[in-house]
Order: structure tokens, then C-alpha cells, then sequence
């Protein structure tokens, strides 16, 4: 994973910061200053993606794809995504602000990247 990243997404670094959270890619670990976040491995998977689009929506039907590598139809009713969100944004809630970390209607999620 670190090296597609390096390649496709121009990463340097083991590590991606948003908000006050570091991401450490290899180690797939989130903190928040010294503070350790767990996250099950779907949820990390599913903020790492996001992570690796920041400023582009990404469809629900797009994480499923990714994180269960499984291709889910359009008619699916499964709220897995919006769970995990859920999750992701309560357990990192507690640590610090998430506003990046947005719904887009319609659509799915997306990381706005700080400006």
C-alpha cells in the first residue's frame, strides 16, 4: 500500500495529517497529538481511501468496492458505509473536530483538505 501510494497519490511520507490527526499508513494507526485512535480495519481502511482523494466525492458504491473488494449494485440498501462513517467520526470526534470529513448529498463522502 505504501507504494502504490507513493506513486499514484505523489505521498513522501509513512504519514498523512488532517485536522490535528496523523494517519501513519504502515502502521495503520491513527493519533491525535500522543493519543492513539483505534480504528477497526475497515474504518481505517475506508479513512485512508478517503484520505488518498481528498476534494473528491466518492460514492458509497466506490468505498464498498474498495474496503470489501467486493462489487455492490446500485440497489443496494446495506448502510455499512454510513455506519462505518459514523463510527469513524465518533471515535475521532472525541479527540478533536471532524468537519472535514463530509457528507455529500446524493453522493457519498469526501475529505475536504484544509485550506
Amino acid at each position: 500500500m505504501q507504494a502504490i501510494a507513493r506513486r499514484k497519490f505523489g505521498l513522501r511520507e509513512d504519514t498523512v495529517s488532517i485536522g490535528g490527526f496523523v494517519v501513519h499508513l504502515g502502521k495503520r494507526l491513527v493519533t491525535c497529538g500522543e493519543q492513539e485512535i483505534p480504528l477497526s480495519r475497515k474504518e481505517f481502511d475506508m479513512l485512508s481511501y478517503l484520505l488518498m482523494h481528498r476534494n473528491r466525492p466518492l460514492s458509497r458504491i466506490q468505498l464498498y468496492e474498495h474496503v470489501w473488494g467486493d462489487f455492490a449494485s446500485e440497489e443496494s440498501d446495506s448502510n455499512h458505509i454510513d455506519v462505518h462513517i459514523k463510527n469513524i467520526r465518533k471515535k475521532l470526534g472525541e479527540f478533536a473536530d471532524v468537519s472535514w470529513l463530509e457528507t455529500v448529498r446524493g453522493i457519498g463522502y469526501k475529505i475536504r483538505a484544509a485550506t
